[in-house]
């Protein structure tokens, strides 16, 4: 009696694993790479695979083969913070700085709330002699983790980590003192010690060594808090010279405004969502499609030269006058268009040494903006008015029609030229330090790939 054709069950993947790991003891090399190989391309996912081969890659000094062979693993599981860490660990105990970086970046790119993945960038740069980066790197950590109620102070710290944090958090301090001690020396230096006094309590407040904070419970400054200065929700404003030519401009602006609302081209979004990141929090309204929508032409001080081109007596205008400028901040500078049915929900701004004017263009029935503090204000068009955006406020357009603003931010007027020289260096000097560039990652991983570790 013939016996029938033996089927061979094919190993299973943890099989080829086990086998591949055996080969590798016994350093067999080549074969464990061929039985790898194919289990790859099979089964693309398999990230302990794609690690086997990036270790035996790294044995026969093929760095750039490793270097694949790990991203292939990061790429099947982007989110996995452990993952990243743990190869971002290999990396930097083998002395390659730029590869840790690399690795980390892809996985803040997908995690920018994870807070090992920025620490651990923190103590990788540190080793490549970029302290300064470094500690950015390890502010964005902690501050991240304290949006998630981690950290903000020794309940929500746990146990085991609370003499790291502690020393991390006064490590950060220090640094931030020490920068913002340099920034202001050169400022004394100057524009001379008398004149930016209010300045130096202002820096004092923000870091905590003076308590003087608004006395309204609706002023709520996410940034910066200027003691001194007139508090109130609304402000004159005709304190700024220049508003007049915001009044004598006001019909060939409204008509450029129009113009663009009726080509639709150029406008966009005023608010950036992340993906998957609700609006809910920021725009409701019972209109079809809730939006606020802008047509710019500063954005966080870039100028946008082509929306200019296209309204050239706005861009006249703006020219003219005396605008407010700090780098990656200001001048923001928009048509502020308020479709129908939005209600931009109450927020706070980010600090009182920057006002917000609003020169209405058009306005529909039943549109009015609210600063908490003081009666909503029915926008009436042509009539400027200024208000400190970082009293909790909020807009609505009950209306069947879309309402139109040229918005504008704006110094406070009640600033000295001295003053806002200085604060804008401040400014500047903070948002550097608590800003990490994200986006130049990659050259500080070229930058590092090759450099000799600095000793802690």
């Amino acid at each position: 009696m013939k016996s029938g054709p033996i089927l061979t069950v094919p190993p299973t993947v943890a099989e080829v694993i086990s086998k591949a790991r055996a080969l590798m003891a016994e350093s067999q090399a080549i074969s464990a790479e061929a039985i790898l190989r194919p289990l790859v391309a099979k089964y693309p996912d398999c990230v302990e695979a794609w690690m086997l081969l990036a270790d035996l890659a790294e044995q026969r000094g093929d760095d750039d083969r490793a270097r694949a062979c790990l991203a292939s693993a990061q790429a099947q599981a982007p989110r996995s913070e452990a993952l990243a860490i743990n190869i971002a660990q290999a990396q930097l105990e083998a002395g390659k700085l730029g590869d840790a970086v690399e690795t980390l970046a892809r996985l803040l790119a997908e995690l920018p709330l994870s807070v090992l993945g920025w620490v651990m960038l923190g103590d990788v740069l540190q080793l490549g002699g970029l302290p300064a980066l470094a500690a950015t790197a390890r502010y964005e950590g902690i501050t991240r983790g304290q949006s998630l109620g981690l950290m903000v102070n020794m309940e929500t710290t746990p146990e085991p980590l609370r003499p790291v944090i502690e020393q991390l958090i006064a490590s950060i301090n220090e640094e931030k003192f020490a920068r913002l001690g340099q920034a202001f020396a050169r400022m004394r230096e100057q524009l001379g010690a008398s004149a930016i006094t209010r300045v130096e309590h202002a820096i004092a407040a923000y870091l905590g060594q003076v308590n003087d904070g608004p006395a309204s419970v609706h002023q709520r400054p996410k940034f910066l808090f200027f003691p001194g200065l007139p508090e109130g929700p609304y402000h004159d404003p005709y304190l700024h010279p220049w508003a007049r030519q915001l009044d004598q401009g006001y019909d060939a602006i409204r008509a450029e405004a129009l113009a663009v609302l009726g080509q639709n081209e150029g406008v966009e979004n005023f608010l950036s969502f992340q993906p998957g990141q609700s609006k809910a929090g920021y725009l409701g309204g019972d209109g079809s499609n809730p939006s606020w929508d802008a047509f710019f032409f500063y954005r966080h001080g870039q100028r946008n030269d082509a929306n200019h081109l296209r309204c050239p007596a706005t861009s006249s205008v703006l020219k003219s006058i005396e605008l407010c400028e700090v780098e990656g901040q200001a001048p923001e500078i928009c048509y502020s268009i308020l479709q129908p049915g939005t209600h931009i929900m109450p927020h706070h701004g980010v600090t009182n040494t920057r006002l917000v004017m609003h020169l209405p263009l058009l306005v529909p029935a039943d549109c009015a903006l609210h600063v908490h503090g003081a009666d909503p204000h029915v926008w009436k068009e042509r009539e400027l008015v200024m208000f400190d955006d970082t009293f909790k406020h909020e807009a609505w357009n009950k209306s069947q029609h879309t309402r139109v603003v040229l918005l504008m931010d704006c110094w406070n007027p009640h600033l000295t030229a001295a003053e806002r020289v200085a604060t804008r260096h401040l400014t500047e000097t903070i948002a550097t330090y608590e800003n990490f560039p994200l986006e130049d990652l990659g050259k500080i991983a070229q930058q590092l790939r090759g450099a000799t570790p600095v000793p802690a």
